[in-house]
């Protein structure tokens, strides 16, 4: 039970062992004299020293000098008249959130903690997020100023007899959004915040390189998601949001994934709105296995993994929120959507915050270290939902955001910004729970200063390794059949605000009319 303190005429809150129950700076109190006995106190005296003035009303700053804790110095203190007050220096949180019109509405940002991520950071304009979807309403005014670069796949006339845009087109340049789930899934990541408008984005400073592959069908090629990625590349993205998928095994997505993940890139992929088990019938991309690869589905307020959630427990990395998720829409306002496609641009965003704050430190994470930093903080599920995905835990931003200032203190790299480590009993239960998986162990146990975390073996629960996952097989065809064909593997499950605000599918791999038409074969948007 806490005890009173009573000091002066003030009450201070003690923890059991004596120590205050709010976070004080160690060794310090803010002390004001009282005039009627004395107006000054002698530098040292009383084992305190005094350091400056604290604000213009008499009080000062004193630190403690014979070695007694502030609890200790404040019992000693409580009877002596001389001392209109005296109280610990307490740490304040900044607690800041945007105050964008619904952001109150957007209940997710609660559920992973993003207010206390940010105030570690609210992203960087030079990290740059690959977003490989149905493009972005160019004009919106929470997304116009957070396009940095983009390019369009889909053909003027959307016939698989026509050609895609020629680079250096104007065509090719018309990332503009006719469909809407892009707009939706963009606005996840980076919706403008504190603008007193509308919604805010997880990582609202950082910029997107937007590509336009899928078509008004809600369908996109295989071929063309690979070309986003190597254009993607290529500028540079260290990270991928991809809420589409739901082909068989793909070779030529494999090597494309191998060619990304040489260059660094993390793949954040949408596991699918279908609800079945990925481990029994796998579906690609996010059954590919490969280590670069972070698989999510998704989730509802109550933390269960939503219906049509696609889950697997070795192959679903984590859960995110998925569910009435309020967004920037392609008509140029805002509205709610469901899906895994939802979840997935939610932990897109969360790498890139993770990201930020690394290189505010001037340290440069792995796309393994991005990984590990998510998949070692999250929360755990509900027993229903535990046994569903590799770390049974949901997406929680502030916590990898602790972990991540955790790490950086181990190796020596600086400290962020955000009191993340101010309570010590708090940074040593997470350093507990970190060890306590594989993740958090390739970080920290790795982490001497000037050395380089190793890349933690992604084991699932139980011990079977999601590299080692099952391949092979066909996966059910998602909507209507279309040669070699993809489409949205959220599509079906999604509720959207009007008809226009639903999205789709997934892409060829082969630039070409003709190769379009013969590898167009199944993937789909997976909001």
């Amino acid at each position: 039970m806490a005890a009173l303190l009573a000091c002066a005429g003030q009450a201070a809150v003690l923890t059991d062992d004596g120590e205050p129950a709010y976070q004080t700076v160690p060794g310090r109190l803010i002390i004001k004299m009282d005039p009627n006995f004395v107006s000054a106190m002698d530098t040292n005296s009383h084992g305190l020293r005094f350091a400056r003035p604290a604000g213009s009303q008499g009080a000062a700053l004193y630190t403690i000098t014979d070695g007694k804790s502030v609890a200790q110095k404040l019992a000693e203190m409580a009877d002596n008249p001389a001392f209109e007050y005296a109280e610990p220096d307490y740490r304040v949180p900044v607690n800041w959130q945007p105050n964008d019109s619904l952001f109150s509405v957007q209940w997710h940002h609660a559920a992973v903690a993003s207010p206390l991520a940010w105030n570690a950071t609210t992203g960087r304009p030079e990290v740059k997020v690959c977003h490989i979807d149905s493009g972005v309403r160019t004009d919106h005014p929470d997304l116009q100023a957070r396009v940095l670069k983009g390019w369009n796949l889909v053909p003027e006339v959307q016939d698989f007899d026509q050609e895609e845009p020629a680079p250096g087109s104007p065509q090719y340049r018309n990332i503009n959004d006719s469909y809407g789930h892009g707009t939706h899934t963009a606005g996840i990541i980076a919706a403008v915040g504190n603008n007193a408008l509308g919604v805010a984005g997880i990582a609202m400073d950082v910029r997107l390189l937007v590509c336009r592959f899928i078509w008004d069908d809600g369908f996109g090629s295989i071929s063309d998601a690979l070309e986003c990625l190597r254009l993607c590349k290529e500028e540079g993205a260290v990270i991928s949001s991809n809420s589409w998928g739901g082909v068989p095994r793909s070779r030529a997505i494999e090597e494309g994934l191998k060619e990304i993940e040489e260059a660094g890139m993390l793949f954040v992929v949408a596991s699918g709105n279908q609800g079945i088990d990925l481990d029994a019938r796998p579906a690609f991309p996010a059954s590919s296995g490969l280590p670069n690869i972070l698989v999510v589905g998704s989730s509802g307020a109550t933390n269960q993994a939503s219906k049509f959630s696609n889950t697997g427990r070795s192959t679903v990395h984590l859960l995110a929120p998925g569910e009435q998720i309020l967004s920037t829409t392609f008509n140029g306002w805002y509205g709610p959507m469901d899906g895994t496609s939802m979840a997935c641009p939610l932990v897109a965003g969360a790498a890139a915050l993770l990201h930020s704050a690394a290189l505010n430190q001037g340290v440069q994470l792995s796309y393994a270290e991005l990984k590990s930093l998510l998949l070692s903080s999250t929360d755990a599920s509900p027993a229903e939902s535990a046994g569903k995905t590799v770390t049974g835990g949901r997406l929680n931003v502030g916590s990898a955001m602790a972990a991540l200032a955790l790490l950086l203190q181990e190796r020596g790299d600086g400290q962020i910004p955000g009191g993340f480590l101010a309570d010590s009993s708090a940074a040593e239960e997470l350093q507990q729970r970190m060890l306590q998986n594989s993740w958090g162990q390739g970080l920290l146990q790795g982490a001497a200063p000037g050395g380089s975390s190793p890349q933690p073996s992604v084991v699932a629960r139980g011990g079977t390794t999601a590299s080692g996952l099952p391949r092979g097989g066909e996966a059910q065809a998602q909507g209507r059949q279309a040669p070699a064909q993809a489409m949205s593997a959220d599509g079906p499950a999604e509720a959207a605000p009007d008809a226009q605000a639903q999205p789709g599918r997934a892409a060829p791999l082969d630039s070409a009319a003709r190769r379009r038409r013969q590898l167009r074969a199944g993937s789909s948007l997976l909001k």
